[in-house]
């Protein structure tokens, strides 16, 4: 059993709360980092699908804290990713347009230092990614394709940020781990969900192509992109001091410019929480408690809006009911063995009365 530790943290207290918070999380879910020895690599995935800052993004100090944290005790650290297709779109010559890299520091995470930062899409199209295929990965019939960074690493954290999502119905740590595939296997996935149109015509003016094949496993492709890094991935770690609580996963559904359609309600939860497990299927089931939580609290016009703009998609609008257990990510991860529902929740600083609706939404 691999409890999940939640730890709250008051906005008043400022940034020197949040940094001791996050540092007590990460020794404590990681039981003082037993795992790292000196001179390992150790890879931090954050979610940067976009240049948006916090929290269409990964809190910053989350790369921060835990960079330092990891040095500390001897690790190399490396941070990764890539960002949407529409962000930054890579086919087998080239990249065409964006820079993972340029978003980082756009939306924050880089602006004190991008120099440990590395995108996946810097790598070439057939030596920077390998295949992966698996018995637990079935929705895949001809595997997919991953960064190499998922075979370097020694060990892998995975840093997601607590949002909704106008495809999948949340991104937290499961949906994080699309930015390590490569984007001919990004589209394939895509094919099988809601608005693919967008996908497509996003990837306009590369080689890539995707069709949907009718199996329906958007949410079990999704999934199983973490059985490539089972062996390696130490903890899922979020900071939720802000959330996206409609749309997602960026900050706008469709954009204009620096203006656009489909804007993200953020909301503060009061306390802020950091949480943390060592168990992604348990981790997962606590975010999705508590994004259920916040959905109920969402005003009447941003709920509408979304509503409105995403009536067509039962992922979104099915999200604030159906319960945790079930849910596909949490379904598809305990039956090929990524994890369990949360038996333990360890709990500090967070009032009894934020505890028992969370814990309600969660069982």
């Amino acid at each position: 059993m691999k409890p999940v530790f939640v730890n709250g943290v008051s906005r008043n207290g400022g940034e020197p709360a949040l940094i001791e918070c996050i540092r007590d999380i990460l020794l404590k879910s990681s039981d003082n980092f037993s795992w790292l020895e000196k001179g390992d690599t150790v890879l931090l995935k954050p979610a940067l699908n976009s240049p948006d800052p916090y929290p269409a993004t990964t809190h910053p100090l989350a790369i921060e804290v835990t960079s330092r944290l990891l040095a500390e005790h001897g690790a190399k650290v490396v941070i990764g990713d890539q960002s949407g297709i529409e962000h930054v779109l890579h086919h087998p010559a080239g990249v065409i347009h964006g820079s993972s890299r340029s978003n980082y520091i756009r939306s924050g995470m880089g602006l004190k230092d991008d120099t440990r930062f590395m995108s996946f899409e810097d790598g070439e199209w057939d030596t920077g990614f390998y295949h992966y295929r698996s018995a637990n990965t079935p929705s895949w019939p001809y595997g997919f394709f991953i960064t190499e960074w998922a075979r370097k690493a020694d060990h892998i954290i995975s840093l997601p940020r607590l949002s909704t999502h106008s495809q999948a119905g949340a991104t937290l740590g499961f949906k994080v781990m699309v930015g390590m595939l490569r984007e001919d296997s990004r589209m394939e996935f895509h094919a099988n969900g809601p608005y693919n149109n967008f996908i497509r015509n996003a990837a306009k003016g590369s080689t890539l192509s995707a069709k949907d094949d009718g199996s329906g496993t958007f949410f079990e492709k999704i999934v199983e992109i973490s059985d490539a890094i089972r062996n390696k991935l130490r903890l899922t770690m979020i900071v939720a001091t802000k959330a996206q609580a409609t749309f997602g996963p960026d900050r706008f559904g469709i954009r204009f410019g620096p203006f656009g359609l489909g804007r993200a309600y953020v909301m503060d939860p009061e306390p802020g929480l950091v949480f943390a497990s060592a168990d992604q299927v348990a981790a997962e089931a606590y975010a999705l408690a508590i994004i259920r939580d916040l959905k109920r609290a969402v005003p009447f016009i941003p709920r509408i809006m979304e509503r409105i703009f995403l009536f067509q998609n039962t992922n979104v609008g099915d999200l604030p009911t159906m319960p945790v257990r079930i849910h596909p990510f949490i379904r598809h991860g305990i039956a090929i063995s990524l994890g369990e529902m949360p038996e333990k929740i360890e709990y500090a600083n967070v009032p009894y009365a934020v505890q028992d609706r969370i814990n309600a939404c969660l069982y």
